[in-house]
This record gives C-alpha cells, sequence and structure tokens, in this order.
C-alpha cells in the first residue's frame, strides 16, 4: 500500500491481505513483530492502527480516563465454579433421558445437535426435556447446587 491511497482504501485492502502481508504491514506500522492473533482481530487491530497513525491516538485527557476505568473495573475473583470451562472441540457429549440416548458434539462454533449448531447446552437440553433445564448440569459438566431440584433453572 503505497502512501496515496485513501484510509478508507487501505482499511478495506486489508480484507483481502495474506497472513504473511499482515504480518509485514503489522511490522512497519508497530516496529515489531506481529502477536499470534486470529486473522479477524489481527485485521481489526491493523485497521484501529491505520487509523491512529492517519488521524492521530488518543488525547492524554482520554488515554488518562480509560486507564482509570481499567483500573476501577478490574477483575473481581469468580466464584467457585461460576463459569463452565468448555470442554475441547470434538469431545462428545453423550446423555441418556427417557430410554433414548442424545450426543452433541462441541465444535468451536458451540455444540452440534442432530445435525444443527447452536451456542449453548442450556438450549439442547430444553429441547430435549421440554423444560427449562441448566444445560452442563442435565449433560454432567456440572454438578448440583443449592438451585433448583432436578438441575431445572
Amino acid at each position: 500500500m503505497n502512501d496515496d491511497t485513501t484510509l478508507a482504501a487501505r482499511v478495506v485492502a486489508l480484507q483481502s491481505m495474506k497472513t504473511d502481508e499482515l504480518r509485514k504491514l503489522w511490522k512497519e506500522l508497530n516496529e515489531k513483530e506481529a502477536p499470534d492473533l486470529d486473522l479477524r482481530i489481527l485485521r481489526q487491530r491493523l485497521s484501529a492502527r491505520l487509523q491512529e497513525l492517519a488521524l492521530g491516538g488518543l488525547s492524554e485527557k482520554s488515554a488518562e480516563r480509560l486507564k482509570l476505568a481499567g483500573k476501577k473495573s478490574e477483575h473481581k475473583p469468580k466464584a467457585q465454579n461460576s463459569r463452565l470451562v468448555k470442554p475441547p472441540p470434538g469431545t462428545v457429549i453423550s446423555k441418556e433421558y427417557n430410554g433414548e440416548t442424545h450426543e452433541v458434539i462441541v465444535t468451536p462454533q458451540g455444540f452440534e445437535y442432530r445435525g444443527e449448531m447452536y451456542k449453548s447446552l442450556t438450549r439442547i437440553a430444553t429441547m430435549i426435556t421440554g423444560s427449562s433445564w441448566s444445560g452442563p448440569l442435565f449433560f454432567g459438566l456440572k454438578s448440583k447446587s443449592k438451585g433448583g431440584e432436578h438441575g431445572q433453572a
């Protein structure tokens, strides 16, 4: 990309660039090697950098406010077992319910059940049972807690 190209054209051009071209551009713009990021995120970060170089970055006041906001919202420790860790892609989760075996395959995008993709196990568990259930509890990925009986949510 040459310097005569408009900012908009440079940002749009990122979408058709191959990985090695993106990494080379990263090094040119940031004077260091590109981090190991998903291509979509790498393109977003390069787009932001191109805009920053062309239009200017944050003002000192904005940068300070952003830094302060980050300190105020620093991560608080989560309650133990408050969040399910999704099994690795390829894992098959099986559940026997009403005499029928139900199998769910974990994918990078979510969960596959009977050829359809779902973002949550809870949606699948609810479809199977016809009532509101915690998917992780229904499929045995989380133990019962003080919550609702039979894992119903």
